[in-house]
């Protein structure tokens, strides 16, 4: 078993991009391989079992694991949810209250929680009578605000309702017409935004993260400006780029706005950026020549699956809408949040995967790992014979 665990990894992370600045479909589908590799193996997985099992299972409802979850969910390289969806709904009933009350938890919490639950075929608004969506947006009442989190509450709450344009009742707190505004009006001088809009100094993760938050409405006169102020916010701080993470971010932005970063000249180097983090376990580093962590590594994951979802032709890595996405047209932005306020039920609710399911899942997954190791080493067999023929 650690051999075969050996050559896929190995595999993914031998087969690099050969042009200077492109990271190819596949290429990318190698390395989305390499961290689901890394991550069994640190987590004492098996290569033949699904990744959402065992320990990952174990803190479903936790960051470090949800949003891996999303990542590998989002990829389809798994699909055996079973485990993690009961570990999930437990730790959701065991932590978030079904009175009026909110609680402690961070809004982002809440959002986090919606995005999971869509993914594993479950409905957010009833998860042992509790309403996620509700909490973390249109429902938290004034003693526990979105934006009590600064801009990182306002960002989540509008991609929590747009994951599924989830319509908000009539009569709420808050309406997602006044969620943008917030989001725009926190804009700084520079283009970026932060955190906290009063120190004046912008991030390059945040500014990324809001983009992802406004790509939707990318149309709208309103955020047109907004939106190109951003992304030259963006070009100008690349070179200052130095975590894994922010260049994770800042692909995924791109990808949410219909920007391939290899097809752009003011971000044509930025894959290959994001693949000089990662490391021969497969898994990706904070920082250049560090170890493989998992947080660099699922936002890594969810930034190569945000760039074949884009050349896939495919709904973005948060909109979690049912069919192919709809073209973004020119509008105002009252008419586009009202055409976003819509659905009351996630597109398709699932029910977890018996223990026939899992094994028919676990024996499909293992017969796909070994064609795809072979084809990866034939590959490259091929490949060194042809440069020794030249």
């Amino acid at each position: 078993m650690k051999i075969a665990a050996a050559i896929l990894t190995a595999s993914a992370v031998l087969i690099m991009p050969l042009s200077a600045s492109a990271l190819e479909s596949e290429q990318a589908v190698g390395y989305e391989r390499g961290i689901i590799s890394y991550e069994k193996s640190v987590n004492g997985i098996k290569e033949n079992e699904s990744l959402l099992s065992g320990t990952i299972a174990e803190y479903a409802g936790t960051d470090s694991s949800d949003w891996l979850m999303i990542g590998v969910i989002r990829c389809g390289l798994e699909t055996d949810t079973a485990e993690y969806y009961q570990h999930w709904k437990n730790y959701i009933d065991d932590n978030y209250p079904k009175e009026k009350s909110i609680s402690h938890m961070k809004a982002t919490e809440w959002h986090r929680a919606v995005l999971t639950g869509i993914c594993l075929g479950a409905d957010p608004t009833s998860v042992s009578g509790i309403d996620l969506l509700a909490g973390g947006t249109y429902g938290r009442g004034q003693n526990d605000p979105i934006g009590e989190q600064g801009l990182n509450g306002w960002i989540w709450a509008l991609i929590a309702l747009d994951s599924c344009d989830w319509k908000i009742p009539d009569g709420a707190d808050i309406s997602r017409l006044e969620i943008i505004n917030e989001i725009i009006s926190m804009q700084n001088f520079d283009g970026g935004f932060a955190v906290v809009q009063t120190d004046g100094v912008s991030d390059p993760d945040m500014t990324a993260m809001t983009l992802q938050a406004l790509s939707p409405y990318r149309e709208c006169k309103e955020t047109h400006r907004v939106i190109q102020n951003s992304l030259s916010y963006l070009v100008k701080k690349q070179e200052s780029f130095d975590t894994c993470e922010t260049v994770a971010q800042t692909i995924c932005a791109l990808c949410c706005l219909g920007i391939d970063p290899d097809e752009d000249p003011r971000f044509s180097e930025l894959t290959d950026e994001l693949i000089s983090y990662s490391n021969s376990d497969g898994g990706f580093a904070h920082t250049k020549g560090g170890e493989s962590n998992e947080m660099a590594s699922s936002q890594a994951l969810i930034a190569l699956c945000s760039l074949n979802r884009l050349r896939s032709g495919e709904r973005s890595v948060y909109d979690l809408n049912a069919g192919m996405p709809e073209e973004v047209k020119e509008t105002s932005l009252l008419n586009a949040a009202a055409e976003k306020n819509k659905n009351t039920a996630p597109p398709h609710i699932v029910q977890p995967a018996d223990e026939m399911g899992r094994s028919g899942y676990k024996l499909l997954t293992g017969i796909t790992l070994a064609i795809s190791v072979a084809a990866i080493t034939l590959s490259l067999v091929l490949r060194r014979r042809k440069d020794k023929s030249k």
